[in-house]
């Protein structure tokens, strides 16, 4: 890598001497400005934390730059001009936005400080551009902030970066655009989220939209006077685009119902169409907090490995959504259920290796001590009704033992000296296939047998393992379609025995914790942040802006009440 690096500083000087012998007049003024400029930067790195910019840059790395290309300018030339590659640099900073990030943040608001072409100020353009190609290189590829200080429930390892290197290829190749652009995730949910930034961003700017007021319920056919403002809330976010009545504006009408369905759909509502309590919230939610959440949920992408796959599984934890994705596109969509927040699915990644095929369950401690005693005790026929059975520990192996000759009552949390395995069949709470996917925090892939379940908009049932809906689907499309592998599949799940089966190719399974996405057929979704992760992302976002007149990203919706 040391030699790698020499070779990049040897040619990017070796090309700075040349632009100053191709015209031999010129030459000496050149070099006499470079080195004018190149004392400014020496001086204003010895002082930089005593000077009055905002955001700090990081003046120990600056140092450690420049001085590996001898204090020389990296995106001026030789006569105090900026560069081409200077001038795409500032210009790409200034419309980070684009990207989801604060041009402030990468020095943005300090170049229209830089009015002249005196040597001090050419060489605080150019330690404010490279310290903005730092900062913004690290952001892109890393994220803004560092996930295990914001979010307690993320465990998936951080990809760093050598921002440094990353420069040294930006300079010798004159082109610090391409480098920074192949730095942002290439995932298409990224992408479109960020377009989804964008119209967001412009409704903020045409005034966003006005909360409505208390009202009883509100359903299809009624009269009510705030009907018009239903119709106009509906059409500044795209759920209703159908021609406004022109007479009889104040009923709720047909089409009015199909945007108000639209809009609870994709913020994971009953899709009744009545105006109630959680609906009226929901749109009550102002078009600032919407910005705020979707840029959470792009910090929570940039955390992510910038290659996923070519072939993958995500858990979307908020949005109770488990995808198949291949070559970026979701081939398999099913619902699923997660975590309730006491006992919560945290985002990790694992692979995928092996099928089992009619497990058994052996039943977490928590679970047994907190869930299954009190039921036991309750119901002395409970466990022997799900089909548990009940071991005890005599030397080293497990002995079974007969519930009705335990008194329950004498066994709490602290003294619990009994293992419960439920045995294969259709009232196993696995069902009848859990993924083998090892992770430290025990949590699996499976099937249930409590199906009726997926039907609630809000899926936070489960101990912390994801229930996965139609999970016989999900399975065969791993097995390839060779006809003899998804026989010999069916066969063993036909056997009601429990068996390990092979993938033929291990799959990575990535479960994040998103609320806010898009879906390629019905737009942008937002969901209730139901582990309160979103608050603390959104408020140490919001304290990264070097700015702090900005109008959005923590404000919390006033409860509405509502007249039933």
């Amino acid at each position: 890598m040391a030699r790698i690096d020499i070779y990049f500083r040897f040619h990017l000087l070796a090309l700075l001497a040349l632009m100053t012998v191709l015209s031999p007049g010129r030459a000496n003024d050149g070099e006499n400005q470079t080195n004018v400029i190149r004392q400014s930067l020496q001086e204003q790195l010895a002082i930089g934390e005593s000077l009055s910019i905002q955001p700090q840059p990081d003046w120990s790395l600056l140092r450690q730059v420049y001085a590996n290309y001898d204090y020389r300018p990296l995106w001026h030339t030789p006569f105090g001009q900026l560069a081409e590659a200077g001038t795409a640099l500032k210009q790409y900073i200034q419309d980070v936005a684009g990207a989801g990030l604060e041009p402030a943040l990468y020095q943005a608001d300090n170049f229209s400080h830089l009015l002249d072409n005196q040597p001090q100020q050419l060489a605080r353009e150019d330690l404010l551009l490279t310290d903005g190609f730092l900062r913004l290189a690290r952001h892109l590829a890393e994220g803004q902030l560092d996930p295990a200080a914001v979010d307690p429930l993320w465990k998936i390892p951080m990809e760093r970066i050598d921002s440094a290197r990353l420069l040294d290829q930006a300079v010798i190749g004159l082109n610090p655009v391409s480098v920074l652009e192949s730095l942002n995730p290439r995932n298409h949910g990224y992408q479109a989220l960020l377009r989804a930034l964008s119209d967001y961003r412009r409704i903020a700017s045409e005034g966003g939209w006005s909360p409505l007021p208390e009202a009883p319920l509100l359903r299809p056919g009624e009269q009510h006077g705030l009907v018009p403002l239903l119709r106009q809330r509906l059409r500044t976010t795209g759920h209703f685009d159908a021609p406004s009545p022109a007479t009889d504006v104040l009923t709720y009408d047909p089409d009015l119902q199909q945007a108000v369905e639209r809009f609870q759909q994709a913020h994971g509502l009953k899709q009744d169409g009545i105006i109630g309590p959680q609906t009226r919230a929901a749109l009550n939610v102002s078009v600032e907090q919407r910005i705020a959440q979707i840029e959470s949920n792009l910090e929570r992408w940039r955390w992510l490995p910038q290659q996923l796959g070519d072939r993958y599984i995500l858990v979307n934890i908020g949005g109770y959504l488990v995808q198949l994705v291949e070559h970026d596109k979701v081939r398999l969509e099913s619902r699923s259920i997660i975590g309730r927040p006491m006992r919560y699915t945290p985002s990790f990644s694992a692979r995928a290796t092996h099928l089992v095929l009619n497990p058994t369950w052996t039943v977490p401690r928590r679970i047994a001590v907190e869930d299954l005693l009190p039921a036991q005790r309750r119901d002395s026929e409970y466990l022997l009704r799900k089909n548990i059975q009940i071991q005890q520990r005599e030397g080293d192996q497990w002995v079974s033992q007969d519930p009705a000759m335990i008194d329950w009552g004498a066994f709490n949390r602290n003294n619990f000296p009994f293992r419960l395995q439920q045995s294969p069949g259709d009232g196993n709470s696995l069902g009848r296939i859990k993924f083998h996917m090892p992770n430290p925090y025990a949590i699996y892939l499976h099937d249930t047998p409590a199906k009726g379940l997926f039907s609630h908009p809000v899926r936070d049932f489960s101990s912390g393992c994801v229930r996965v809906e139609g999970i016989q689907d999900l399975a065969r499309q791993l097995l390839v379609s060779e006809p003899e592998t998804i026989s010999l599949f069916s066969d063993r799940l036909a056997s009601r025995q429990s068996s390990y089966f092979k993938l033929p190719q291990p799959i990575d399974v990535y479960l994040v914790y998103f609320t806010a996405w898009i879906d390629p057929d019905t737009g942008v979704q937002f969901r209730p942040d139901i582990y309160d992760l979103d608050r603390p992302l959104m408020l140490s976002l919001r304290q990264l802006s070097p700015s702090q007149d900005k109008q959005f990203a923590h404000r919390e919706t006033e409860p509405v009440s509502i007249a039933n």
